[in-house]
């Protein structure tokens, strides 16, 4: 990983690292970020052992917690969490991007993920996500991405624990 001042690890990526795809040292020396969203989804995630793994990845990755470059209040933005919307319309017109490039299958995280792609945008970091649709939009939005290397069982599946 080499590039901008950081980068933004979309929710995939957690994930990754839980289940032995990625390497925790994959992330050593690097200024990793995300926001409440996904740490949000993480605490979501069913059943319970695979939240707890994923919950230990995430801290074990310990990136920096940024706000959210807009808010989406009442379906996933968190008081305190976002900031408010510069009013330039970037949030609405990616959206419609990814919901464009999703064709008639509408998922429940779209604005998650444009949530996280922009403010990886509007920060000047690279998005880091298994996720080719919202890579695109970032891209076409301006934003870097970088997709991971991924191979089957690459490593140890993570038996990680929260402290």
């Amino acid at each position: 990983m080499t590039g901008s001042r950081g980068y933004m690890l979309d929710t995939t990526e957690f994930n990754a690292v839980a289940k032995g795809y990625v390497d925790i040292s994959a992330y050593a020396g690097k200024r990793l970020f995300a926001t409440h969203v996904q740490l949000d989804e993480l605490n979501n995630a069913r059943p319970e052992e695979k939240r707890a793994r994923l919950l230990a990845a995430f801290d074990e990755i310990a990136p920096e917690k940024l706000l959210t470059e807009s808010g989406v209040w009442g379906i996933v933005s968190r008081w305190g969490e976002f900031k408010w919307s510069a009013g330039d319309g970037v949030f609405k017109r990616m959206l419609s991007r990814l919901e464009e490039l999703d064709g008639e299958k509408r998922y429940p995280n779209q604005h998650r993920d444009i949530l996280i792609a922009e403010t990886a945008i509007k920060n000047g970091l690279t998005l880091v996500s298994d996720d080719r649709r919202l890579r695109k939009v970032t891209e076409e939005f301006g934003g870097e991405t970088l997709k991971p290397p991924r191979s089957q069982q690459v490593v140890e599946p993570r038996q990680l624990q929260r402290p």
